[in-house]
């Protein structure tokens, strides 16, 4: 499978008057499998963009991420305030298929340029949030008594741990399997005890390596939060 060649024939066809298009994620790269995906990110000057659309081309799917300018910006803004920015990593590490005027090289470079920079730091108040859910977490697996919630227990601290030692740490934080590479490349020492942890609750019901990690992650965060917790309601939800 030639990947370069099949996005650059998707967007050709179904956009032929596209400003610009990038190829991202692992398609393009040592990480590609025999069900990786092609993520494309087109840039269109106007509707029917911004849209999200799968497609395929020789039996190869192949997602769309249809952008304007100005609806490119919004999302990787608001992407980048949650700290989790797929549109950004698409574009900044992608490969440039097509560019009409020099967008997609701006686009691109740009992109990396704040990827290097990060996601904005924690807050006091994100950092409380993430010390109480562990805290609660690290109490359900300390009392649960049936091994088949422990393993849901788990399952919910292990990417509890993985997005607070990234986001700790200044990195980004990501989902399914980029969050695993993402914490492999941030703390591979880490990365392995969490997953040894994890594999030993799934396997033999011992929660107790899991629970060292995690504990040991939450006291290097500021340590348990419980007691004393409290967080308004959203002004939505307020008269």
């Amino acid at each position: 499978m030639d990947p370069v060649r099949i996005a650059r024939e998707v967007v050709e066809a179904r956009f032929p008057a596209a400003r610009a298009a990038i190829l991202g994620g692992s398609a393009n790269t040592a990480r590609r499998t025999a069900s990786s995906d092609l993520d494309v990110v087109v840039f269109l000057d106007g509707p029917p963009a911004p849209f999200r659309e799968t497609t395929e081309l020789d039996g190869v799917p192949v997602e769309l991420f249809c952008h304007t300018a100005e609806s490119y910006e919004s999302f990787a803004d608001r992407e980048t305030a949650d700290r989790r920015s797929p549109l950004l990593h698409m574009c900044g590490e992608g490969v440039v298929l097509l560019d009409r005027d020099g967008f997609g090289r701006r686009t691109r470079a740009d992109a990396r340029a704040r990827l290097r920079a990060g996601p904005p730091p924690l807050s006091a108040t994100d950092l409380e949030d993430h010390r109480y859910l562990l805290t609660d977490l690290l109490d359900d697996l300390d009392g649960a008594d049936d091994p088949d919630e422990l393993v849901f227990i788990a399952d919910r601290l292990l990417i509890a741990v993985a997005e607070l030692v990234l986001l700790a740490g200044g990195r980004w934080r990501s989902h399914g399997k980029w969050l695993l590479r993402r914490l492999r490349e941030a703390d591979p020492e880490k990365c392995r005890e969490l997953l040894l942890g994890y594999r030993q609750v799934v396997c033999a019901g011992d929660p107790v390596p899991m629970r060292r990690v995690a504990a040991a992650v939450l006291e290097g965060a500021g340590g348990r939060l419980l007691v004393g917790y409290r967080r308004g309601a959203p002004a939505a939800f307020r008269r």
